[in-house]
């Protein structure tokens, strides 16, 4: 057989069939179509060496086998290119960038209880304080605040001081004040004001009370508004605690010695720092609340049991149901009115259902001395003389 011209190298290819349409050169590998044989009529030709018909020639009757190849390498190369593009896409997604252009980066995500408001700070003019102690929030976002100078400020809802009120050092039944202990206000506006063994009642007029609610010469440590006007109140001699019910027209009806010390049945020593340490709070269906709050007393040399600081529960009545929860470190207590029990543990406020189930909680609040609920649950601070309004989580 007539030996075949490369057309790729020029090498000479004998090792092919008769009647066969292509042939392989076993050189540089390539395939090509093997011309057809001249008809008779016509002379053959002879072909030299650098006269065989370029491959180029015929684009149109390319290998099969190189056209196989190269749609297999343009396939994966898609596919490459595909992959690449949908990971760049999942990427940017990640990344929260936009997808299509644009360089706009999305907010981070807000915190669950942002700050909303502060104001205040250490000193004597008006909307400044000295060593405050206690806060109160009216039913129109009007906030209260006590400090030692035995002043009570009013702020409206920014912040942004209205008027104060002077609590005179001595009364009618009392001397020598030195500090306020408690402030809340009632739904019709009444402010009381907890100082030594009494609790004064203000209404519009801010230099006279309204009443005198008086219970020395035992010390009134904390009390709860009721929503009928009326509240529950927790005095002590120094030696036991007594918690006093109280009529909307400040008569005392009745009381309950030992009512939360017998209840946790505490190993506490000595026993007169953890009477002075009992916060209360009262919830919508009148249930009554209690803990032993030692963050709300300062310094103190104690020895005890952690199990003794469980918060425990009351009927209106004042009968023990039951204790949960846990908090040592506490200023007090507070309930909101879906029935969630707001309790302070060092720079914490934990969120608890009336079983002790955790439901939230703000942390990074420093060491707040008190703290209040409004109407929509957002929490009042008070800590190191500033107000933190942080927004309700729940």
């Amino acid at each position: 057989m007539e030996a075949l011209i490369c057309p790729q190298c020029g090498g000479q290819i004998t090792n092919y069939s008769p009647g066969q349409t292509f042939a392989t050169c076993g050189y540089c590998s390539t395939r090509f179509l093997i011309a057809p044989p001249t008809p008779a009529v016509a002379p053959t030709p002879t072909y030299a060496a650098q006269d065989v018909p370029e491959f180029e020639s015929l684009p149109e009757i390319a290998s099969p086998r190189l056209t196989s190849g190269i749609a297999t390498v343009m396939i994966v190369g898609f596919g490459i290119l595909v992959f690449f593009v949908f990971a760049s896409i999942k990427n940017q997604n990640k990344s929260g960038k936009p997808l299509y252009g644009g360089t706009a980066k999305p907010s981070p995500a807000a915190p669950a209880n942002p700050i909303l408001l502060e104001f205040g700070g250490k000193g004597d003019g008006n909307g400044q304080f000295k060593d405050a102690n206690s806060i109160a929030v009216d039913k129109y976002g009007r906030i209260y605040v006590s400090d030692d100078k035995l002043r009570v400020q009013r702020f409206d809802v920014s912040g942004h001081f209205i008027n104060s009120i002077q609590i005179p050092a001595n009364g009618p039944n009392y001397e020598n004040a030195r500090s306020i202990n408690k402030i809340a206000v009632a739904e019709n506006e009444d402010l009381y004001v907890a100082v030594g063994g009494v609790v004064l009642v203000y209404g519009e007029n801010p230099s006279k009370p309204l009443r005198t609610i008086q219970v020395a010469p035992d010390y009134i440590q904390d009390f709860s508004l009721r929503s009928d006007g009326s509240s529950v109140m927790v005095s002590s001699s120094g030696k036991i605690e007594t918690l006093l019910y109280v009529s909307k027209s400040g008569k005392i009806e009745r009381g309950k010695v030992g009512f939360h010390t017998k209840a946790a049945n505490a190993a506490m020593s000595p026993a007169e720092t953890g009477v002075a340490a009992i916060r209360i709070a009262v919830d919508q269906g009148g249930n009554i609340y209690s803990v032993y709050a030692l963050g709300a007393l300062g310094s103190y040399s104690l020895s005890y049991n952690a199990e003794d600081f469980k918060i425990l529960g009351f009927t209106p009545a004042g009968q023990y149901v039951y204790k949960f929860g846990q908090s040592m470190n506490s200023c007090g207590i507070a309930i909101d009115k879906l029935g969630g029990i707001y309790v302070s543990d060092m720079d914490s406020i934990q969120i608890l259902d009336d079983k002790g189930k955790a439901l939230s909680s703000i942390t990074g609040i420093g060491r707040s001395t008190s703290f209040a609920l409004d109407k929509d649950n957002n929490i009042y601070i008070l800590a190191d003389d500033k107000v933190t309004k942080r927004a309700a989580v729940r």
